[in-house]
């Protein structure tokens, strides 16, 4: 685990749920289309494994749908929101979360006795370390999969987008928390660095929270296929968008399906 992922994702873990809460309201039909291209592959059911599942949006709704999923993620906050979650969506029974360093995925899971039908990674989960430890995470989810599983890597940020639409600043507010956000971008290294400032509201001021550096491997559409290749995923299709399933440009975030070979 890096330092600025322990210190984003478990010390500030409280002020990062406030921002997932801001996806819920869009993961429905981020699944609805994933359920689409599945039946394409005659996938209509079965076992999912959620990469890095946040406080469990995605498995949840894929769990609505009738999917058993379980959920990975680092972080203990996420875990126990996302294991309340289950019970108010009513799908405790069709989900497990377990809080684990995705790293050493089989470990984490290792109590599943049947392999994965579906994996997913979704919404920038990769790049935090480096290529080597993402293709030793996708290695191990193919390896938990059976032949023909289908591989999902949704809302993920590529380098092409951020050569167009590059913006050094933003600012963005949830709730009572305000986030401040600088960022340089090294097309040589293709590494982007964020500077994450935290503020909470009080009264009609700001009190500091806390400032986190952000550092991530971001990739563009060839570099992250032949990584899915060396793992025994063979890229299918590339969408900007699996809510919609509009293709991908310049503009849109990178969607892949993928296939276990």
């Amino acid at each position: 685990m890096s330092d600025w992922t322990k210190k984003l994702f478990i010390e500030n873990a409280d002020s990062f749920l406030k921002i997932m809460e801001e996806r819920w309201s869009r993961t429905e039909e981020l699944v609805n289309g994933m359920v689409k291209i599945l039946a394409n592959f005659g996938i209509t059911s079965g076992n999912l494994l959620d990469l890095c599942c946040g406080n469990g949006r995605v498995s949840i709704y894929m769990a609505k749908k009738g999917f058993k999923a379980i959920g990975v993620d680092i972080s203990k906050v996420f875990i126990e929101d996302a294991k309340r979650k289950a019970k108010t969506y009513k799908v405790s029974g069709m989900v497990t979360f377990l809080q684990g360093d995705v790293k050493n995925l089989k470990k984490v899971v290792g109590c599943v006795s049947q392999p994965f039908d579906v994996v997913v990674n979704v919404w920038t989960s990769i790049g935090y370390s480096s290529p080597e430890d993402d293709l030793k995470i996708f290695k191990q989810a193919r390896e938990l999969s059976r032949e023909g599983a289908i591989l999902f890597i949704a809302e993920t940020m590529p380098s092409e987008h951020i050569l167009v639409k590059f913006t050094p600043t933003s600012y963005m507010e949830v709730g009572d928390i305000v986030v401040l956000e600088n960022r340089t971008y090294d097309p040589t290294t293709s590494q982007l660095k964020t500077v994450w400032a935290f503020y909470r509201k009080w009264g009609e001021d700001l009190k500091f929270v806390d400032k986190i550096k952000l550092t991530i491997h971001v990739y563009n559409v060839s570099e992250l296929s032949t990584l899915l290749r060396k793992a025994d995923w063979e890229p299918t299709a590339f969408y900007g968008s699996l809510a919609t399933l509009q293709p991908m440009n310049a503009l849109s975030s990178l969607n892949i399906v993928a296939k276990a070979v």
